[in-house]
């Protein structure tokens, strides 16, 4: 069996530093190419999330006003770029005072920069972010849609009128991607 000067076996010689060298360039090559899709792969996962959040609190909203027998809707707060959960606190007394719930299930939902425009249509109108989506104890809601853009297209949080059910739809509601 040859061996070398140090009298080892070959076998047992390990790396050279040309070698480690050549293959940490490549590893450094692979990661500079592949750093920017997974940026733009991080922010579509984030629009992608902050649509099922809203989904799911417009959601919460048309469960608690059938448990409750109150109107709830979901406001979008722009200063500080969030959705949030909110009742009539005083039906009878003072309709249409909303104010927010603090339940356990109706978080906040916080946009992220990931998120570039949001838009707001409701009852086929566009709507300015003062005005809510509400949902009423029969479980109906006002039409709406909440439209997220960013970088990497768009989604649709759909609201339909009857039956006030849910759905997020890639794209915008018009088709466009």
């Amino acid at each position: 069996m040859p061996t070398s000067p140090t009298g080892r076996d070959r076998s047992e010689r390990g790396f050279t530093l040309v070698e480690l060298s050549v293959v940490v360039l490549l590893i450094v090559t692979l990661a500079a190419v592949a750093a920017p899709s997974f940026a733009g792969f991080w922010r579509a996962s984030q629009a992608r999330n902050c649509a099922w959040q809203v989904a799911a609190l417009a959601r919460r909203a048309r469960d608690y006003a059938i448990c409750h027998s109150v109107r709830t809707a979901v406001e979008y707060h722009e200063t500080e770029r969030e959705f949030r959960l909110t009742s009539e606190s005083d039906p009878a007394g003072a309709p249409g005072q909303f104010e927010q719930l603090r339940l356990a299930g109706a978080q906040l939902v916080t946009v992220p920069d990931a998120v570039e425009r949001i838009s707001l249509s409701v009852e086929g109108r566009e709507a300015g972010p003062d005005w809510p989506v509400v949902f009423f104890p029969d479980g109906q809601a006002l039409a709406a849609e909440i439209g997220l853009e960013g970088p990497q297209g768009a989604l649709s949080v759909e609201i339909a009128p009857l039956t006030g059910r849910t759905r997020v739809v890639e794209g915008d509601a018009h088709g466009q991607p």
